[in-house]
């Protein structure tokens, strides 16, 4: 599959895979659009278009083996149901299933055998609640590869960025090697009955990882690739009119990559995308309007609702909230722009939450409920 064609079907895709993984990384050049781009509340269940990238439901599962531990096992996940993506494939050993960093979700790798050749697969939830299945291409089972990253546009909220890919049997150890210095040991895992290992590493979001250096038992080094930089659209595009002061240390700019795009930013770090362009702008896959788009980072919380919208308050399940004046956008989208941070731990999308908009005179205009997740 080509990069534009992924981009063009994760937009598609939006609500339903919000947090997709990117392309595998043996592609040329990693272009990687949106990701983030559609609101995973009112997901659209879209049938498999020119890919299999199917919403499917997980259960969370630790993972064996601490980072950086070497080999270990993991959970392995040995249901036997067989998703529409593995319908031409025949499972090669165990599922791996790992907690993923990125989202405090699992992410599920496995081999499988397909007609061309063995691949390896993985399944994806997003913390938002949407989710994909994809295998790659065809591997060669004589070397380390990488398949994939959680690595995005916007960034992880979790500033966690987890890559992943094969280990064949003389692999020991992996290591990440950071731009400007420094090193992450990751984890060989050995699921039973595959054909190789599958190895992951965690790195902090902004240190670019720049090779992969993998080591046998006696810690030799076996075998090292470089790896080719990760190319958004929105990196090389030059903002349209004026940015915009948030609280909390942020800012907001409206692109065209080539849709007009809204991108918070943190320490000149993207946390946050809109698509604000006509057909997009706060409008879900059924062309169903809603008011507003909260996004969040860390502990900023930060969106845009609609233009009669004064004040957002965000409501957690405990019944704690935090408030936020809005602005209006200087760019003429008929939206207003809000911004905040909070103080407390949790995953708010597993507890569940509310946000309710008021407008001048304080009165409630609108309601957006999120349940919690089972």
């Amino acid at each position: 599959m080509t990069d534009q064609l992924e981009s063009r079907l994760r937009t598609t895709l939006g609500h339903a895979a919000e947090h997709a993984p990117k392309a595998p990384s043996e592609l040329r050049t990693h272009v990687v659009a949106r990701s983030r781009r559609r609101r995973t509340r009112r997901q659209a269940l879209v049938a498999a278009v020119a890919v299999a990238a199917v919403a499917v439901p997980l259960t969370l599962t630790a993972a064996g083996g601490k980072e950086g531990d070497g080999v270990a096992t993991g959970t392995i996940d040995t249901r036997t149901s067989r998703p529409s993506v593995m319908d031409d494939k025949t499972p090669l050993g165990d599922r791996l299933m790992i907690g993923n960093p990125s989202e405090g979700r699992p992410l599920t790798i496995w081999y499988a055998k397909g007609k061309t050749g063995t691949v390896l697969c993985r399944a994806y939830e997003s913390r938002n609640g949407g989710g994909n299945e994809s295998c790659g291409e065809p591997l060669d089972v004589r070397k380390a590869t990488e398949q994939g990253s959680t690595e995005s546009l916007p960034a992880p909220s979790t500033g966690v960025v987890l890559y992943y890919g094969t280990a064949p049997a003389e692999v020991a150890g992996v290591t990440a090697v950071i731009k400007g210095g420094g090193r992450v040991t990751g984890t060989i895992h050995r699921p039973q009955g595959a054909p190789q290992g599958i190895w992951t590493v965690s790195a902090p979001v902004g240190k670019t990882v720049t090779t992969f250096e993998f080591a046998d038992a006696e810690g030799r080094t076996k075998s090292r690739f470089t790896r080719k930089p990760t190319l958004f659209p929105e990196a090389k595009a030059e903002p349209i009119g004026p940015v915009v002061r948030m609280p909390g240390g942020l800012s907001v700019d409206l692109y065209e990559v080539p849709g007009k795009t809204l991108l918070w930013k943190l320490d000149g770090q993207v946390v946050g995308l809109h698509i604000v362009d006509a057909g997009h702008l706060m409008t879900d896959l059924g062309s169903n309007k809603y008011p507003v788009e909260l996004r969040d980072y860390g502990k900023h919380w930060l969106g845009i609702a609609s233009a009669k919208t004064a004040r957002v308050t965000l409501i957690f399940a405990d019944g704690r909230s935090v408030s936020a004046d809005t602005q209006p956008d200087p760019w003429n989208l008929d939206v207003k722009l809000f911004a905040g941070t909070y103080d407390r731990t949790g995953d708010i999308y597993r507890e569940g939450f509310q946000v309710v908009g008021y407008d001048d005179a304080g009165v409630e205009i609108w309601q957006d409920k999120h349940p919690a997740q089972k």
